[in-house]
């Protein structure tokens, strides 16, 4: 009997153990079929050190897999392996796992596509699906509070973070052991880490037991062949920045903060900012969306009446976001590129004006009096675009003050001196660029935003459709809406003090 013979008959019977060990838990502790689920799950995904140990041929190889194929689809019909099957019968994962083996084999053992001998990537694939979404089933079943559901498929955070860390733990095991015990084994699990974690998240039906090894696998070999490259340390701090964006945006969501489309939206540009300007841009960012969410709902009772003119109030949704944060997005890719600091200081000028704007609408309303119209110079009632108060003047003032301290500190900390400006040279130009944009930003409200008229409210609204019911056009552009607005003062005031800068 040749070695690879003998090799494939004893991953074959390893599995048969692991399925036996299964069958005999759930007799005797009377244990629940999610958990035997899992528990072939998790030691069926050892068959790849199994075989790696045992088998070199490829031909071989593949044999073990293409039989479970078959095996696992018999019982998923017929019910035979009680301890691996789920009652729903939509759910094909344990026919996909072993597919998925297939997959592993034909790409990185020895004389597969990939070429050469990749298979400790493929072990990094198949751990990374055994105890990554093992353990995310199990934490996910018996803690799960905080859920979501993504294409139908139903997951809670606390399994997905659970995904996350076993992915993480058993991806690094596997690259410290084959590729070295160094830093660069540890960012790039990481990066596989989260690639799996997202797999596994938005994959329906059971196919994350073929995505999520795959993705894995692929993701390990391509990231490794990056060493000490620029893409590598983009690609990983991306990693950082959608780890901590997307957390933040789900408690927004949660809190009402956020729509959904507006919580991808701020994870995609937190993820973007983090990966092109670090810690700095995007405590930034954070700094502007917890003020301005704080101040939303700071006496909302008092606001119902004055809000209800607004073309948008409450959540925030991905055009609000973008419309906000879209210019500082922009200028913190320019650093990025460029590597000149100066842009630093504009990308926060751009949140300096979107706070200075936020928290002057969110107190102004609050003021006593009503404001003046800088079209008419005369009084309105409040919530009319293109108004001010003397409270809502100075709450932009203090808006855009608080964004330039937290700024001007981090240019301080990170000792940016090819800025050529102090502390309090870079404290001036932040809230002095916040404020001349809020300023804009009132200005295009009483000229050009697009501002209709209710008969039902019998006033003035931004909403083009008022419950229902069409309003009538009376100034500006109808194309031109509270976005445009925000978006084209964030634009002006930066370009204005980049040439200054």
């Amino acid at each position: 009997m040749s070695r690879d013979l003998a090799g494939m008959i004893l991953s074959i019977l390893f599995v048969f153990v692991i399925i036996l060990a299964s069958e005999i838990l759930r007799k005797i502790w009377n244990l629940g079929s999610e958990f035997t689920r899992k528990f072939v799950h998790i030691g069926v995904s050892h068959w790849w050190i199994a075989a790696m140990m045992l088998i070199d041929d490829i031909r071989y190889a593949l044999i073990p897999p293409v039989l479970f194929v078959v095996l696992n689809y018999y019982s998923y019909k017929k019910n035979v392996f009680k301890s691996m099957e789920r009652q729903d019968k939509t759910d094909l994962g344990t026919v996909y796992f072993p597919i998925s083996l297939v997959i592993l084999i034909l790409l990185t053992w020895k004389g597969g596509l990939m070429g050469g001998d990749l298979r400790h990537f493929g072990a990094v694939g198949i751990l990374v699906l055994g105890y990554g979404d093992g353990f995310a089933a199990i934490i996910g079943e018996n803690f799960g509070r905080l859920k979501y559901c993504i294409f139908n498929n139903r997951k809670s955070l606390e399994g997905s973070i659970a995904m996350f860390a076993f992915a993480l733990i058993a991806s690094a095991v596997c690259m410290c052991i084959f590729i070295g015990a160094d830093i660069f084994a540890v960012k790039l699990s990481f990066i596989v880490a989260v690639l799996a974690a997202v797999a596994e998240a938005i994959t329906p039906f059971g196919m994350d037991n073929i995505a999520v090894p795959v993705i894995s696998a692929l993701a390990a070999y391509i990231f490794s062949l990056l060493r000490d490259k620029t893409a590598f340390s983009f690609v990983f701090m991306a990693c950082i920045g959608f780890i901590l964006s997307l957390l933040i945006a789900f408690a927004a969501y949660r809190k009402k903060s956020l729509t959904l489309d507006g919580s991808v939206g701020a994870t995609f540009m937190g993820t973007v900012i983090y990966a092109t300007s670090g810690l700095f841009g995007s405590a930034i960012m954070i700094l502007f969306f917890i003020s301005s969410s704080m101040l939303s709902h700071f006496k909302k009772g008092l606001k119902e009446k004055v809000v209800r003119q607004f073309e948008k109030n409450g959540r925030r949704d991905v055009f609000q976001v973008f419309a906000n944060g879209g210019v500082g997005l922009i200028y913190s890719i320019l650093f990025y590129i460029t590597k000149n600091a100066a842009f630093l200081l504009v990308m926060a000028i751009s949140f300096a004006t979107a706070n200075a704007d936020t928290w002057a609408t969110e107190l102004g309303v609050l003021n006593r009096d009503n404001p003046i119209s800088l079209r008419t110079f005369r009084r309105v009632e409040k919530g009319t675009s293109g108004a001010i108060s003397l409270q809502g003047t100075a709450a932009a003032l203090f808006g855009a003050m608080f964004i330039a301290f937290f700024a001007a500190l981090g240019f301080k900390l990170a000792d940016l001196r090819m800025l050529e400006f102090t502390f309090f040279q870079s404290f001036i130009l932040v809230t002095a660029g916040g404020f001349v944009g809020s300023l804009i930003d009132s200005i295009l409200g009483a000229t050009v935003q697009g501002v209709y008229y209710s008969e039902e409210i019998e006033g003035e609204t931004e909403k083009s459709i008022y419950n229902g019911k069409p309003t009538v056009l009376v100034r500006g552009f109808k194309f031109v809406n509270n976005d445009i607005v925000n978006f084209l003062s964030i634009a002006l005031s930066t370009a204005i003090f980049a040439k200054i800068i």
